[in-house]
């Protein structure tokens, strides 16, 4: 019988760059069309059939734990994690009351993807890793010819390229074992974690996110705004 999906959910940030809208309402229950971001992230785990999820929360926890309750509407399992300091994005996950069985799901709730968690958690496995990132490529247009140069001798130029580099979409697939490694109760990060894990020797693998915005400054805001101003779904 194949062990069940639990996901934590990192929902207890400050959302300081978007304030002075942050200033009433936690981040993750900002509406992006027709729900919030957190909704839709829950929504998102209902529908890879991942039912087990907790909530980190810390600013503004007890709004996020009336808007959301215990999952029922959603068909899931909601408890919380409940951070009396801010834990950073690895540290609630010491809060966790048992250990899981089977692989853990950690997303932040401040982005909006179309990404399958189920795809990836079959992709985790199947790779044999004890973490996976979920990856988006990120376009870095350089304004200059770019020389490509071996030993002082220039082989070749490029001019004005687009520059495209991986970068981390802040959603996780860990093995349970993992989070014997996050220190209890302390502002740990999941960069650390990773770090922890790799200079064990194990396997880091990534997966490839198509469409993933941040919600972390106004012009990312506006810009998953106008996303849905025409069409609901990404």
């Amino acid at each position: 019988m194949t062990a069940p999906v639990t996901a934590v959910v990192l929902a207890g940030g400050e959302g300081q760059r978007l304030r002075p809208l942050t200033d009433k309402v936690p981040k993750p229950l900002l509406r992006i069309g027709r729900t919030t971001i957190l909704d839709r992230v829950l929504e998102s785990l209902a529908r890879s059939d991942i039912a087990d999820v907790c909530i980190a929360v810390n600013y503004k926890a007890d709004m996020i734990e009336e808007h959301v309750g215990d999952g029922a509407a959603l068909g899931l399992r909601v408890r919380y994690l409940r951070e009396d300091e801010p834990l950073y994005t690895a540290g609630c996950l010491s809060l966790l009351p048992d250990v899981p069985t089977g692989p853990v799901v950690v997303t932040n709730s401040d982005q909006v993807t179309n990404l399958d968690y189920a795809q990836m958690v079959a992709f985790h496995q199947a790779q044999g890793a004890a973490v996976t990132i979920g990856a988006f490529d990120y376009a870095i247009d350089v304004p200059y010819g770019v020389l490509d140069v071996n030993d002082g001798v220039v082989q070749g130029i490029e001019e004005k390229p687009t520059l495209r580099v991986p970068c981390n979409g802040g959603i996780y697939v860990l093995d349970p074992d993992v989070l014997g490694l996050v220190p209890p109760r302390t502002y740990f990060g999941m960069d650390e974690l990773v770090r922890t894990v790799m200079g064990g020797g194990r396997r880091v693998s990534v997966f490839p996110i198509e469409t993933w915005i941040d919600i972390g400054t106004p012009d990312e805001l506006d810009r998953a705004l106008r996303l849905f101003v025409t069409g609901e779904e990404l």
